[in-house]
């Protein structure tokens, strides 16, 4: 069957994720407009060039991001060290067994390591990863990974989630074992650099300190690859030292912007410019659906409480004060001239608020409105209904009234005498097929490329909010098949793909 996607519709997730490079499609972040000159991440070559270093605020911001990697660090390599000390007890022991009842206790705690390495890791990794994105934030501002928060771009519905969701996915997302590589990563690299820094500091303040500290000594002074006596055997150092301290401000920058791009690639999304407006274009378009949507309901309630509530208290009274005058009258016959039409006009009114959004939907779910919309069609229309669980209120509207309007135009353009709507969810996929006997030929496009029709086009539109399309089958003679799709995943799925 052909399928039909109206121009600008949302890509469904799995698309967004295969346009942008990532296996989380949820995680993507909202962009926060075009990049300025100057402001962007420059590469670690740019950096080494002197395109982007420039003193100020971005070389404090590496040196505190460099300081700020030590305490980190070192609770990363406490944690991490923690969990992995039964793994390497038992695999030094077991190297070192000379029997094998010597190796039972080794075996033992190599196997008890191995399971608190793959099985507490994961938790233990995420804190971790959420000091080190906010490290990642003070080097790089708030363009490393969004406007959403500092630890997380999608960190509302995350938290929002049940905690066994959350739980579940530390184990089952590429993202979550990232970040634990990261934190092992950390745990080597922090201190490190930290600690490289230090010395480097140090060997630089000695030197450009050189003379002072020789003119200050009653004798000679060792300088760390030297000794000097005298103020000018100095002078060579202190000039050393200014060398020694650019060459270090270069190496700092590089090494920093190199380490932040590689943390900001374990720990943060993966995503780019166009991905990101391609998802915050799908959730503006979803908000305003679902805007929408709320005010056809208030429109719905504010009708039937209102309207229609002061329009049966008048068809009431006409009908008393036609039983009180006499029919043959002129004015038994006005006033029953005016209660036929007020009875008519309620009739019509309830039509207009079930078209507007009918109650059952909202108060007993899709299957319920369907079977309604059969009951009301003037054609014989039989339902085969299967649905486990309700859908998401929004999925629910737009596969209701694309039945209604498939229904709509069978009875309108088929010609059929009766009608079959079928609903099912499996695996977490909505399906609605309307099929009538009628003389088909229903198509999206005629013979030219124009549009066959508002009707079938509306109806895609419709469902493209919700990543839905629709399928027609309908060859001339025969029958019609409009298959409705719409992604309905279960509960916390989307917080942990």
């Amino acid at each position: 069957m052909p399928s039909y996607t109206p121009p600008g519709s949302a890509r469904t997730g799995v698309e967004r994720s295969r346009l942008s490079g990532s296996d989380d499609p949820g995680l993507a972040g909202r962009p926060e407009g075009p990049e300025r000159p100057g402001r962007s991440e420059r590469s670690a070559w740019a950096v080494w060039t002197g395109r982007a270093v420039r003193p100020g605020r971005r070389w404090w911001r590496g040196l505190g991001y460099v300081a700020l990697g030590l305490p980190v660090g070192l609770l990363a390599l406490v944690v991490l060290g923690a969990l992995a000390a039964p793994l390497i007890t038992g695999a030094v022991g077991l190297a070192g067994a000379d029997s094998w009842p010597d190796a039972v206790r080794p075996a033992v705690l190599l196997l008890l390591g191995t399971f608190l390495t793959l099985g507490a890791a994961p938790v233990a990794a995420a804190p971790i990863a959420a000091l080190e994105r906010r490290r990642l934030r003070f080097v790089l501002g708030r363009s490393a990974f969004g406007p959403d928060g500092p630890d997380d771009p999608d960190n509302d519905e995350r938290r929002s989630a049940p905690v066994l969701l959350r739980l579940r996915a530390r184990y089952t997302t590429a993202r979550a074992w990232r970040e634990v590589g990261a934190a092992y990563l950390v745990a080597v690299v922090g201190p490190g650099l930290a600690a490289l820094a230090a010395v480097w500091a140090v060997l630089c303040l000695a030197w450009l300190a050189a003379p002072l500290v020789v003119a200050t000594s009653s004798g000679p002074v060792a300088l760390v690859v030297g000794r000097a006596g005298s103020v000018p055997d100095a002078l060579p150092y202190s000039a050393a030292g200014l060398a020694t301290t650019a060459v270090g401000v270069l190496a700092l920058a590089g090494l920093t912007q190199a380490q932040a791009g590689l943390f900001r690639h374990l720990v943060g999304p993966r995503t780019d410019p166009l991905a990101a407006r391609l998802v915050e274009l799908t959730r503006s378009r979803s908000r305003l659906a679902e805007a929408f949507a709320a005010e056809r309901r208030r429109i719905e309630r504010d009708l039937h409480d209102g309207a229609q509530q002061q329009l049966l208290g008048l068809t009431l009274q006409l009908g008393l004060a036609r039983l009180d005058l006499p029919p043959d009258s002129a004015a038994g016959q006005a006033v029953a001239k005016a209660h036929d039409q007020a009875k008519a006009l309620m009739a019509e009114l309830r039509e207009l608020i079930r078209g507007i959004h009918p109650q059952v939907l909202t108060d007993r779910g899709l299957g319920a409105a369907l079977h309604e919309l059969a009951e009301f069609c003037p054609l014989d229309v039989r339902t085969d209904i299967d649905l486990p669980r309700r859908a998401p209120q929004a999925v629910e509207t737009a596969a209701y009234f694309a039945a209604a309007e498939a229904l709509a135009n069978a009875l309108k353009h088929s010609g059929a005498d009766n009608l079959r709507i079928t609903a099912r969810m499996r695996h977490d996929r909505l399906t609605v097929d309307i099929e009538d006997n009628g003389r088909g030929g229903a198509r999206f496009t005629d013979e030219t490329g124009e549009s066959g029709g508002t009707g079938l086009t509306g109806l895609a539109d419709r469902l493209a909010v919700v990543d839905g399309t629709v399928r027609v089958s309908s060859p001339p003679g025969g029958p019609t098949l409009v298959r409705v799709t719409v992604p309905c995943p279960s509960p916390g799925r989307e917080e942990n793909r």
